[in-house]
């Protein structure tokens, strides 16, 4: 067949989207195999409009070359002009898409869909964090490879932060049904737009649709403009998560690392290292299915029956509707009842077992919080999770409590904190990290200069279990290091431990 730029000779068509034409490829010079993607240009366009498109490819491969060390982005290897278009040439990825996977297999069982989304979503931070947005999250786009890897494709629409911005007229910067309201709306987007793709794509492999349907592209972008998602079947334990990442506003939709939070509880056991051969797919998708049952089940029974279990699927909806709720919700009364548990000897405080989720203001004085931030201070309630603190300088104090119906699923929440609060050092290297027992509690915090909040801000968090409560305390300001976490936390550790 052609041989492209000289070198690279094409061998099979693997695939067709908008911008072009993917090929099996073989690179003459190196004796290997790659993809080669052909950008398509339509017919009729004038010098500007054909020398804008070959931009919009150039980009592409910038955009991906930035990102070419991560595990689950396909790597872009080379972008050469030949017959006056460009070509793309990338690693070759022997595996199935999640289009593929979904036509041939039927739908993935929630664990798989969640440890799968944990990978996407992990790749979309790592461009997040270079400024590079994907805006084309959908399953066609996503990869799994034979030996099990997690592969995100194809930033042919990618925008990088700084590039002088592209338009096409009349042509869709996205797929129907996978780009996010804000882009359909033409509002300025951001990395939330593509957490919503990403909540479309995991919504579509896990229920075998997509979350709206419409008879054409133009009725499929109203209805995610217009209603809402249809009511998840299958999604179990990912049922929460799809529904924050597909909220409409992207202020109220929840964050990437509110999501990686719940697509890592949803994953947990179930991360499979290899694909199986076509024949055994179908055996491999009931036992995992089985094993769902099973551990459904099993969680039934440690939480005390059914209705233990249900409440702990909805204690978990909680967990970002509240903390993303606007202010003016009513305050909540008084207190949460706790049944008394025996304390291990060590502990200094004493342990107690929540029955329902603790009214967070209450957890801290006003009095105490204008002390903390060193005079007035104005309280707004945000939710029965969380509430916050702000003075005159907009120093802040954000409390947010959750309660998880055991020890056991306070404990496994930290854990997860704590692996967010520790990539917080990757992103910012200068900050400084902290284990210890503050009030009593093992505690984990760090504390990090934060000039996005103002110049001589900075920032510490602080998180702990109380039991089965997991308490998070985030400061904005101008004290510097853990003083301000620190005696938070000995106030709200006091209020939860006082017998009622």
């Amino acid at each position: 067949m052609n041989l492209v730029a000289g070198r690279y000779r094409l061998v099979a068509q693997l695939g067709q989207g908008g911008m072009g034409t993917v090929w099996r490829a073989v690179d003459e010079l190196l004796r290997q195999e790659v993809a080669v993607k052909e950008v398509r240009l339509p017919s009729g366009l004038d010098q500007a409009a054909r020398a804008e498109l070959i931009e919009r490819t150039l980009r592409e491969a910038r955009a991906a070359a930035r990102l070419r060390s991560h595990p689950s982005i396909v790597t872009v290897l080379d972008v050469i002009m030949d017959g006056g278009r460009p070509w793309i040439v990338m690693e070759l990825i022997n595996g199935r898409s999640l289009d593929q996977i979904l036509r041939q297999d039927g739908p993935l069982p929630p664990p798989r869909a969640a440890w799968v989304g944990q990978h996407i979503l992990d790749a979309l931070m790592a461009a997040h964090s270079v400024g590079v947005l994907h805006r084309d999250v959908k399953p066609a786009n996503v990869l799994i490879t034979e030996d099990g890897r997690v592969q995100l494709t194809d930033f042919g629409i990618a925008t990088v932060a700084g590039d002088v911005a592209l338009t096409q007229t009349g042509l869709l910067n996205g797929s129907p049904g996978y780009v996010a309201p804000e882009r359909l709306r033409g509002d300025p987007d951001g990395p939330a737009a593509d957490l919503w793709s990403l909540g479309a794509t995991l919504y579509t492999v896990v229920e075998g649709a997509q979350a709206f349907s419409g008879d054409n592209a133009h009725a499929l972008m109203a209805a995610v403009l217009m209603r809402e998602p249809a009511p998840a079947r299958r999604a179990g334990p990912l049922a929460p998560v799809l529904a924050a990442l597909l909220e409409k506003d992207p202020e109220r939709r929840c964050t990437a690392e509110q999501a990686a939070l719940w697509l890592r509880s949803a994953a947990r056991g179930d991360a499979p290292e290899s694909v199986p051969g076509r024949a055994g797919r179908a055996s491999v998708a009931r036992r995992e299915r089985g094993r769902a049952r099973v551990a459904r089940r099993r969680r039934a029974v440690l939480l005390g029956g059914t209705a233990a279990a249900a409440l702990g699927v909805v204690a978990a909806l909680l967990i970002w509707v509240n903390t993303r709720a606007l202010p003016g919700d009513r305050l909540a009364s008084p207190t949460a009842t706790a049944t008394p548990v025996v304390a291990a000897s060590s502990a200094p405080v004493a342990a107690r077992l929540f029955r329902t989720q603790p009214k967070t203001c209450p957890l801290l004085t006003n009095a105490q919080a204008r002390a903390l931030l060193g005079g007035t201070a104005k309280r707004t309630f945000l939710a029965s999770t969380r509430c916050q603190w702000v003075s005159p300088i907009r120093a802040t104090i954000m409390l947010t409590t959750y309660r998880t119906p055991t020890v056991k699923g306070c404990q496994a929440n930290f854990d997860g904190m704590v692996t967010l609060a520790k990539d917080e050092k990757q992103r910012h290297p200068k900050t400084r990290l902290r284990a210890g027992r503050t009030a009593g509690h093992r505690t984990y915090a760090y504390t990090r200069v934060a000039p996005d909040h103002g110049a001589g801000f900075h920032r510490s968090l602080s998180v702990f279990c109380v039991t089965n409560v997991l308490v998070s305390v985030d400061y904005w300001g101008p004290r510097p290091g853990y003083t301000v976490v620190d005696r938070t936390t000995q106030h709200v550790t006091k209020a939860l431990t006082a017998p009622h």
